[in-house]
Parts: C-alpha cells; structure tokens; sequence
C-alpha cells in the first residue's frame, strides 16, 4: 500500500478492499474447515463400520470353528452373522470371508450345494481381488466334483494372477481327466508341475503318473 500517502488512507483502503472481498473469504474459510471436519467424520464412521464388520466375522469363525470340531453339532449363529455381513457389511472384504468359512464348514459336513452357494456369495461379495480369486478357485474345484465341467472351465478362464497359474493348470487337468481327454490332461498337468517346480505336491505328480507317458 506505498501508493497511500496517509495511514488514514491506507485504513481506507484497507476497508474497501475487505468490503468487496470480505464476504468470499470467509466463506472458503468455512468451506475448507466444514471439509476437513467432514473428512474426519467420514474416516471415523469408516473406521467404525469396519471395526463392527470385523467382530461380527470373528463372532462367525468362531462358530465355525466350534461346529469344525463337533460335526455334530448344529449352530445357526454362524449363518446369521454371514446373513447380516452380507447384507449390512458386504462392502467389506469380511462378508466374502465370513462366506468362505461357512463354504468350508459346509463341503466338510457333505452339504456341498451349501458349500457351492456360499462360495457363490463370497465371488460376489468380494471386495480384495485374491479373496475372489481364491473363491473362484474353490468354487472351481466343487463344480469339478459336480461334473460341471462347463461352469468350471468358464472360471479358470477368467483373467487372474499369475501367482494362480499352476493351480488352474492342475484343475483343467481334472477336468481333462474326468472327461477322458488324456492327451490334454497331461499336458495341463506337466505345465502345473513345471511351474510349480520342487514344491510341486505328490498328489500332482500321482495325477499326472498314472496318465503314462
């Protein structure tokens, strides 16, 4: 303000300025804290939904592994709990979770179309791209007991890591086996061993042993 010769003009000035500006500034004021605290409500009710989604899974595994030790025992806790993760949490990764447990719970105690509707619901509800992969995996293993070879194959086909590679090798190569497609099935089989290499499981090379040369 050196272009005011006076500090009453300079107060003037000042005065005019915040008069044509005053009003703008105060509201990007407002705006920028209402967003700051906004953001931090948002982070907290985040945090909270996900703090509440993660007892409720360990409410559910903890069911699970109950009736994992007791066959025999019946508790529709478990199913419950996936019931509300589902429907109220399902934009966490612990509904898919919760789905996958209860799949194994349920391939365990022979109830297999359980098993495949809860691995259904983990697929859907997967929220982390390897939870969807390992169910996909899973789902794909099930169809194979099934003889639903082409539901099966659609799976394995999908776009995936290469980390999965060898397991989906090894399950075109059941579904080779299953469908007497020998020729095919050793090839899927001798592409699982190899990219698996020393870890390969003696299971896999059985499979693959008892095709012949």
């Amino acid at each position: 303000m050196n272009e005011y010769e006076t500090e009453e003009q300079q107060v003037a000035a000042l005065k005019s300025w915040w008069k044509s500006n005053g009003t703008s500034i105060i509201v990007g004021l407002f705006v920028g804290v209402a967003s700051i605290f906004g953001y931090r409500e948002y982070v907290n009710q985040n945090h909270g939904h996900l703090v509440q989604a993660s007892d409720l899974y360990m409410q559910a595994a903890q069911s699970v592994a109950l009736q994992t030790i007791d066959k025999e025992m019946i508790d529709d806790k478990a199913v419950d709990i996936n019931n509300t993760l589902i429907n109220e949490y399902g934009d966490t990764p612990y509904a898919a979770l919760s789905s996958l447990a209860l799949a194994k719970l349920e391939y365990e105690k022979n109830n297999i179309d359980a098993a495949v509707a809860q691995l259904e619901l983990a697929v859907k509800h997967a929220s982390d791209d390897m939870i969807k992969q390992i169910a996909n995996l899973r789902l794909a293993r099930v169809y194979i007991e099934q003889e639903k070879y082409t539901e099966a194959t659609t799976i394995l086909e999908m776009a995936h890591d290469a980390a999965y590679d060898a397991q989906i090798e090894e399950l075109k190569g059941d579904i080779y086996r299953a469908k007497g497609e020998v020729e095919a099935a050793r090839s899927a089989y001798d592409k699982a061993i190899s990219l698996q290499g020393a870890s390969a499981s003696k299971w896999l090379r059985l499979k693959r042993q008892n095709l012949g040369a």
